[in-house]
Order: C-alpha cells, then structure tokens, then sequence
C-alpha cells in the first residue's frame, strides 16, 4: 500500500506539471483585455458621434446667421428702395406742384388780359386792325408827341396786326418785351429783351402825367402808351400787336 500510495502521488504532480493543465489565473488577463478593447471602442465611437453632433452644430449656426445676414440684406434693399421710390415720389410732386403754380399764373395772366378788354372800349381782333388803321391814326394821332417819342409812336402802330411769338422781336413776330425793344431802338434807346429789366431802367410816373411814347408796365409785361389812356402792345396769341385800352394792374414809366 505504501508504494502504490507513492507512485500515485508521483504521477499526480507529473501530471499536475504537463502541458495539459489550465490554469485559473490565465482565463482573467483575457476578459480584462476584451472587456478594455470594448470600452476603447465604446469611447472612440462616442467620440465620433460628438464630433458629428458638433459639427451639424456648427453647420446649423453656420446656415442661421447666413439666412439673417441675406434677410438684412434684403431688408435693406427693401429700405433702399422705398427711399428711393419715396424720393421719386416727391421729385414728382414738386414738379406737379411747379407745374400747377405755372398753370395758374397763365390762367391769371390769361383773365387779367380777358378783364382788362372787357373794360376796354375798342378790343380790336387781328382780322379788323389792317381795315382800322386810320381811325387808330385819327384818335391816337402824333400831334402833340415830342419828335423823340414820334418815332417810338409811329413804329408802334406800324406792327399792329402782326402775330405773337415767344421770344419773337420782329420784324414779323413779337413778344411784349421784344417788341417795345423794337419800338425804343427807333430813337437810339437799346433795351434788354426782358420785361422786368426794362422796368427797371425806367422811373415810375403818375398816369395824368402820361405822354404817347411812355412805357406801360404790368406784372411780367410791357407796352408802349399811346395816349388818351390807350396802349399798343404784343398781348398774346390770339390777339397778336393789338392797340386797346390800359387795363387794371398797368402803370407807367418813362425812360
């Protein structure tokens, strides 16, 4: 019994020694190894999802203030642009508001001329001032005119029946300024083709102290007085030079 005890004992701790035994403790590095590797790729791809998360971020913040920055614009341009039509707006309004101030100075020009020969006993239509020459020359006559406003007076009647022009100073067309221009050339006198100057270059007289060659003078108008309280002046298109009396608003002058 002894020696089989001992052989057995020796064959166990020769087999306790051989290739085949597995030990416990080896089984434990490996898990912690696996178990390691598990978390590390846990943890890489958490951190990839982050970097994904913070990127999207980024392009959403990116994306939003790009869509504020062209809705400034915009809103800018929209600015602009109201400021603009606003501006055009009253450019347009001035120039109506000029327009109608400038229709309504002709009107009252046109009804202060429609007065003034409706007060007038003698309105002479261009058709009629030809035929009427010598009954103008009767009551207007030059005796008593002083031989230097008798040229002023008689080239005055000579233009009668000749046509209105703008700007016109003769020898077939006239405004008033060009046309007393004409008539104070006669005796030397130059005079600018301007109402307003030559009103200015004459001195205001008293109507009783009115001699035929005197200057008549009205808002943006002139005419050459005739005496007896008559005048001959370029008064507008549809009467052309016409001889009329002088109507409210006219005084004289003298050179």
């Amino acid at each position: 019994m002894t020696a089989w005890s001992e052989r057995v004992s020796r064959v166990s701790r020769s087999g306790a020694r051989g290739p085949y035994t597995v030990r416990p403790a080896g089984v434990r590095p490996a898990a912690a190894a696996v178990k390691q590797a598990a978390r590390q790729a846990a943890g890489r791809q958490r951190a990839t999802i982050a970097a994904v998360r913070r990127a999207a971020q980024q392009r959403r913040a990116e994306q939003r203030a790009a869509e504020r920055r062209a809705q400034a614009r915009q809103l800018a341009e929209r600015r602009a642009e109201q400021r603009t039509e606003r501006r055009a707006e009253r450019r347009a309004e001035r120039r109506a508001e000029r327009r109608a101030e400038r229709r309504a100075e002709v009107r009252r020009s046109v009804q202060r001329g429609e007065r003034g020969e409706r007060n007038s006993r003698t309105v002479v239509r261009r058709t009629q001032v030809r035929k009427s020459t010598k009954r103008y020359r009767t009551r207007g006559s030059s005796a008593g005119v002083s031989g230097r406003m008798a040229a002023v007076v008689s080239f005055a009647r000579s233009q009668l029946g000749k046509r209105y022009a703008p700007g016109g100073d003769g020898p077939n067309a006239f405004d008033c300024s060009g046309f007393t221009k004409r008539a104070y050339a006669q005796i030397g006198l130059r005079l600018p083709h301007s109402s307003g100057a030559q009103a200015a270059r004459a001195r205001a007289i008293p109507r009783s102290a009115a001699r035929p060659g005197d200057l008549v003078v009205g808002r943006g108008h002139v005419g050459v007085y005739m005496g007896r309280g008559m005048m001959i002046d370029a008064g507008n298109r549809r009467t052309g030079v016409v001889y009329r009396r002088l109507y409210a608003g006219l005084h004289i002058e003298r050179f």
